[in-house]
């Protein structure tokens, strides 16, 4: 991209409410301490600097009528993903050497499993994060709807903590990938399966088995993914630009046309668009024939206003513009 270029994010018109937890002080409150705790971050200032940030009003962002304890579960993961995707950031050691990458999640996702009393951590740095990974997998399996929904949660979890091996290697290849690629691989990193997933739990819904076989639950899905990951992207843009990581949709839309950064932002946004009417058009056959599945449909429309709402206005590491 060139360097010097004014860049302007879109004025969002999408079909999403947005509200926010009526407990969201206690919330941020408990999460604060809960970073301390498991050693995730260092020390009280680190986490007034997330709280700073407004990185801890995603979670009440993302499930504003959860209980109190699913709020805190989902803003805790929210951070736990935030701070490791920081480790992992392009320009990192972690995110330029695969092979490093792959030791340091080896660790991370053992943890998460169960396995923290038989791991001697290779990077003693990421022993907060193998810590709150622990925790946040005995709570998960504790708050679980279901064994069939702990058990995919569970593994697209652990899919989104190996896809940093995936970026590291991306980064590390040098090589570009298509639009069609990209999609395909920010779908896991963007750790949109894991959020569609803390819905069932936030809501105690069970899906049944034919619905999650069905057709129609796996175009939904996709469609969900592709405004989650499309969202983000755009609003990330400048930032992951400007520090020269270009694994963003609208860098890859750009780059593969041969456009400016801003037309790149321009038809990102009229994809997003076009994905959030799929997604209307999935739900309404879903609700149609699946009656039950209303209040899930519900919620997983206010997790995608919330996640917008969170990206395009809470968070001053992203900014509407900007210059290059």
């Amino acid at each position: 991209m060139l360097p010097g270029q004014a860049i302007e994010l879109p004025k969002f018109e999408l079909p999403f409410p947005s509200d926010i937890s009526p407990v969201t002080d206690s919330v941020i409150e408990h999460t604060s301490w809960w970073a301390q705790a498991t050693g995730l971050v260092p020390d009280e200032r680190a986490a007034a600097r997330l709280r700073r940030n407004g990185i801890m009003h995603a979670g009440p962002r993302l499930v504003p009528a959860a209980p109190m304890s699913a709020a805190c579960l989902v803003c805790d993961w929210t951070v736990f993903l935030i701070v490791i995707d920081d480790e992992f950031d392009d320009g990192r050691e972690l995110g330029a050497r695969p092979e490093l990458a792959q030791a340091a999640i080896e660790d991370v996702a053992g943890s998460f499993r169960g396995q923290a009393g038989e791991l001697t951590y290779r990077f003693p740095h990421l022993a907060g994060i193998g810590a709150a990974a622990a925790d946040l997998g005995r709570r998960f399996e504790a708050s679980s709807p279901g064994q069939a929904w702990l058990a995919r949660f569970m593994r697209h979890a652990e899919d989104h903590l190996w896809s940093k091996v995936s970026e590291a290697e991306q980064r590390a290849s040098g090589a570009a990938l298509d639009v069609p690629s990209y999609i395909g691989l920010r779908r896991v990193t963007s750790a949109a399966w894991t959020y569609a997933g803390l819905v069932e739990m936030a809501e105690q819904v069970v899906i049944p088995a034919r619905v999650l076989e069905s057709p129609a639950w796996g175009l939904m899905l996709d469609a969900f993914a592709d405004v989650w990951l499309g969202i983000q992207d755009i609003c990330s843009c400048a930032k992951e630009v400007a520090a020269g990581d270009e694994l963003n949709l609208a860098a890859v839309l750009a780059r593969g046309e041969g456009l400016a950064l801003q037309q790149g932002i321009d038809d990102a946004y009229r994809w997003v668009r076009g994905r959030a009417g799929d997604l209307a058009d999935e739900r309404a056959r879903l609700a149609t024939a699946e009656r039950d599945l209303t209040r899930y449909l519900d919620a997983l429309e206010l997790l995608l206003g919330g996640h917008l709402t969170w990206n395009s206005k809470d968070n001053p590491r992203y900014t509407q513009v900007a210059s290059l």
